[in-house]
């Protein structure tokens, strides 16, 4: 990489250097001792249930050509060795005006996406349709807050042109943050739904939060935005270039939905272009009109984008479809909220079943909802039974209200409480043709139930 120690010593904040810096560019920077390589520059950050200053010999062991430490370490426990560090108040903080730095000498175009849903999927199908003509660089997997975010800054290289940067966010002022590390050239607001509300309160809260995106984006901004979405439209956008994209409102970018096959997957047109989208749920058309508003802005051909948008293939745990034995699962369980929770149900619905086969729900608890925990959990089931879903397994203690309004209305529904239990229910439960969606939270970690209905294969 383009950068250097002696770069980074004189950055605003920066402290002291303890021993001697090694002359010459860095092989990169890293925050993970167990991959930092040789000539890296390891950064010590102290998080919730990890320190990286107790790392910090296996990190120079692994050939790391220096660190950096806070302050309060290096005043207690300063080593012996001679190996080198570079001091400063707060390790997180440097580590991003680093990032900012690097982002600001590499100078790529940058388009910055955030919305409640959907974000990860959208950023993959943005970097499918702009790779094949630029040299584009974009997030690893989920790693968008305040540590992915400046991770992937520090992966540019003089070749990237566009950087495709997801902002996430749980409470106001993080991607006012993010913001001002990426300074954004376009900004793409998916949709406003319902999460994180124990920290943002409201949608409007909501809004506010992922309206930060442009706080620190450049003077003659792109906003994009999706116009079917109501909360979307009533805010205000800075006043350079607005494109807007939508399925049921007059918009620039439009599609026409055609059609739904019995995988769940949609047809659309665009423009002259009939694309078939490998990608399950209606709400997969918006990530590919956000792509192909995206592609448009760079003057790519709606042919290629075609072609790049109906080869794009689900990212792991994100309405995967898996085959068991005559049976499939819907695999959703990376994360969720009411809004993304809905769209899956959604799907369960939308995918056609052969005769005697059933649809049924595995949810498992949606987390940071703060107030409206019960109301939520609550709607599921009310959503569940317009859409004739027509069983519902149900796991964690708020999806306990979910089952109690379950029975209300009549539906076939069961808690529990235990995982193991849960999963061997549903094997002692389903039958050939059945067609099975599991969603919950990241933290309810239900991908193990995925895992043991593909493994038994029953």
């Amino acid at each position: 990489m383009e950068l250097t120690l002696r770069e980074i010593i004189h950055l605003e904040g920066c402290g002291y250097v303890a021993s001697s810096l090694p002359d010459g560019e860095l092989a990169g920077v890293s925050t993970d001792s167990r991959t930092v390589g040789r000539n890296e520059l390891f950064v010590a950050l102290r998080g919730d249930n990890h320190d990286g200053h107790q790392y910090l010999s296996t990190a120079f062991e692994r050939g790391a050509a220096a660190a950096l430490v806070d302050s309060k370490w290096f005043q207690s426990q300063a080593p012996a060795s001679s190996s080198p560090v570079i001091v400063v108040d707060n390790t997180l903080d440097m580590f991003q005006s680093i990032a900012r730095y690097y982002r600001q000498k590499m100078d790529p175009q940058v388009v910055a996406l955030t919305g409640s849903t959907g974000k990860t999927t959208c950023k993959e199908l943005i970097h499918a349709v702009l790779a094949p003509v630029f040299r584009t660089l974009r997030n690893i997997k989920s790693f968008n807050n305040h540590v992915g975010v400046p991770t992937t800054l520090l992966q540019l290289t003089r070749e990237h042109q566009i950087l495709v940067a997801e902002l996430g966010t749980s409470g106001f002022h993080e991607i006012e943050r993010l913001s001002y590390l990426v300074e954004p050239d376009i900004c793409l607001l998916l949709n406003i739904g319902h999460a994180h509300l124990e920290f943002l309160h409201d949608l409007e809260g909501v809004a506010r939060a992922k309206m930060e995106i442009f706080d620190f984006a450049a003077n003659d901004v792109v906003a994009v935005y999706n116009a079917d979405d109501d909360v979307l439209q009533r805010q205000k956008y800075p006043a350079g270039k607005i494109l807007t994209f939508a399925v049921e409102r007059k918009a620039d970018i439009r599609g026409r939905i055609i059609s739904c096959d019995e995988q769940g997957r949609y047809t659309f047109q665009f423009e002259d272009q009939t694309i078939r989208l490998q990608l399950a749920g209606r709400h997969m058309v918006y990530n590919a009109l956000a792509a192909l508003a995206i592609g448009k802005l760079f003057d790519i051909k709606s042919s290629l984008m075609s072609h790049a948008l109906e080869n794009a293939a689900a990212a792991e745990h994100r309405l995967q479809i898996h085959d068991v034995n005559s049976r499939r699962i819907i695999d959703d369980v990376y994360n969720s909220n009411p809004s993304s929770c809905r769209a899956a149900l959604q799907t369960l619905h939308d995918m056609q079943v052969k005769d005697g086969g059933r649809r049924i729900g595995v949810l498992a608890d949606m987390l940071e909802l703060g107030a409206a925990a019960e109301s939520e959990h609550v709607r599921l089931a009310e959503i569940a039974k317009q859409l004739n879903i027509d069983v519902l397994f149900l796991f964690g203690d708020a999806c306990r209200s979910t089952a109690a309004r379950a029975q209300e209305l009549g539906m076939v529904s069961c808690h529990f409480s235990n995982q193991e239990e849960l999963a061997q229910a549903i094997q002692d439960f389903w039958k050939r043709d059945d067609l099975v969606l599991i969603k919950g939270s990241r933290s309810m970690h239900m991908e193990r139930v995925v895992d043991a209905l593909i493994e038994k294969k029953v």
